[in-house]
This record gives C-alpha cells, structure tokens and sequence, in this order.
C-alpha cells in the first residue's frame, strides 16, 4: 500500500473513532448530570472516567484533524494537544484504579465496620484533587521545562499507566476472591445477600472488561513510546522504519477504539445505565408515535373541514338544539 493512501485511511479511521469516542462520552457525561437515577456516589469516578476519555478523544481528533493530509486546519503550537491528551488518559486510568479501590473497601472494609469510609463527598474530594494535580503537573512542566515534560509525555505516563492497570487488576483479584467467599457461605435463607454478592460481582465483572480492553488497547502504545523514547535518549535514533510505524499507528487506533469501549461497556452492563437508555428509546418512540399520531390527526381535521365545509356549524346546531331541549 502507499504511503498517502496508508496516511489517508489511518486519519480516516483515527477521526472516525474519535468523533464516536467524543459523542458517547459526552453523552454519558450528560446522563449521569442530568438523571437523578445515574447522580450517585457509585458513578461518581465512572463520571470522571467519561470525562477524563471525553478530553483524550477531543485532544486525538484535534491532532488528527491537523496532521491530516492537505488539511487547512493548522496548530502552530500542538504540544498542549499532546498534553491534553496525555493528562486525558492519566485521569482516565486513575479513574479506574479508584474505581477499583472504591469496591475493595466497600467489600471488605466497609461491609465489616459500622462506619462508612467511602462516601459522596469524599469520592467528590479524591476526584477533584486528581483533576486539579495531575493537569497542574503537565502544563506546568510543558510552559517551564520542555524536556522534564517530554519525560513525563512519553516515558513516564506509559509506565504509570501499565503500573496501575496491574494494581488495579490485583484488586479485582482480590474482590473476586471475596465475592466468591460471600457466594461460598451463603445460607439458604440469605437471599438478599446472595442477590448483593450477584450484583457485586456483575459490576465486578463490568469494570475488569473496561480494565482488561483498557490493557488490549494501551499496551501496544505504552511500549512504544517507552521504545522510542530510549532509543532517541540513549542512542540519538529516531525510529522511521515502516514497521514500527505500522506499529504505532496500529497502537493509536487501538487507544481511539479504547475510548469507545468504555462507555459501550457501562451502559451495556449496568443495570442502572441500561435501564435508562432503554427508557430514553421507549420515550423516543413514543414521542415520535405521538408526533405521528398528531400529524395524522391534522390531516384528516384538514380533509374533512375540506370536504364537508358544513360539518363543523351542523354539529354546532346540533349540540345547541340538544342544549335548548
């Protein structure tokens, strides 16, 4: 394949899965804002997830709109866009290690103590400090110091990424092997609990897919800027063979794609979320069952008026005769 047309289909497809990554994620963000059923403290860092992946996708689309090939939009300055969406992903990825936190402590530090240790206002607090910090940290050291910021952009973000992708399994590890200790000792006469520990381990289930395709789709990108970035360090090379091209393009792809699924997996397999989009589409239909229903309704009105111009003053009569009777 030629190298325009390989360069034309990638930023095809990068600002395709893009523009989906930012209109599900945008509307996720919206549903959980505007629904009472989805403003709780359980979706508190699932809202910061959505955001967090809404800001990558934007940052991606932007530098893909300007890489494009003969392309009119042009940043003369695309280094905060890289920033953008690097500081996007860390938020993403701290998201879901807090998510995974979140249910270890309730399981099993929550469930076994009279006081509450994960609440509202302190999910509030943790991603309110994470969404001050960590964007303070990269466009501090973009404005201040360029190559301490290249170090964090392409060789510190990845290794922070893989390092809490495995926390963050290790604790669903442990949350599963709780649940299945709850599942084990269940009675017969324990049916509530036995319905929390199959919830508990549906929305276990739920966010190690969103870690597990989190994992697939990063991993390809995280060794490659780690790669390229050593190389240049410590043997002033700049890798431009074709395979690892291939190979870079096919990691950003993934990372897109990655920003795509993880909407796609809360709303599929939260009860809560599907529930409400199931609702959304009952209320769609209806309401265009409605408009159609009101649209029939004026034509005929209309066609009869048309037909039978006295119809109208002979049921007036009528019901007036009536009236005097």
């Amino acid at each position: 394949m030629d190298e325009p047309v390989r360069t034309y289909i990638y930023h095809v497809a990068m600002l395709v899965f893009s523009s989906l990554g930012i209109l599900i994620n945008l509307a996720t963000v919206c549903a959980i804002l505007l629904n009472s059923a989805l403003r709780r403290e359980q979706h508190i860092f699932t809202f910061s997830l959505a955001l967090a992946d809404f800001a990558s996708a934007v940052a991606m689309f932007i530098t893909n709109l300007n890489d494009f090939p003969e392309s009119p939009f042009q940043i003369e300055e695309p280094s905060w866009i890289v920033c953008l969406f690097t500081t996007g992903l860390v938020i993403s990825i701290l998201s879901t290690l807090a998510i995974a936190f979140e249910r270890l402590i309730i399981l099993r530090i929550d469930a076994l103590g009279s006081r509450r240790i994960v609440t509202g206002r302190r999910s509030v607090a943790v991603c309110m400090v994470i969404w001050i910090i960590v964007p303070a940290i990269y466009f501090f050291l973009l404005g201040f110091n360029a190559a301490l910021s290249d170090i964090l952009l392409y060789f510190i973000s990845p290794c922070i990424t893989i390092a809490s992708l495995f926390i963050t399994a290790i604790c669903y590890i442990l949350i599963y092997k709780k649940i299945a200790m709850i599942s084990e000792n269940v009675g017969l006469n324990d049916a509530a609990l036995e319905r929390r520990a199959k919830n508990s381990k549906k929305i276990l289930v739920t966010f190690a897919l969103v870690v597990a395709s989190t994992s697939a789709c990063w991993i390809i990108m995280c060794c490659v800027l780690v790669v390229e970035y050593l190389s240049f360090i410590y043997y002033q090379l700049e890798l431009e063979t074709l395979w690892f091209r291939v190979l870079a393009d096919i990691g950003n792809v993934l990372v897109s794609i990655n920003g795509i699924l993880n909407p796609v997996i809360i709303w599929l397999r939260l009860t809560v979320f599907r529930t409400q989009l199931r609702t959304c589409f009952e209320r769609l239909r209806c309401r265009k069952a409605h408009e159609s229903q009101s649209s029939s309704r004026v034509t005929l009105d209309s066609t009869t008026v048309t037909t039978n111009p006295s119809a109208g003053s002979t049921i007036n009569i009528t019901m007036d005769d009536i009236k005097a009777n």
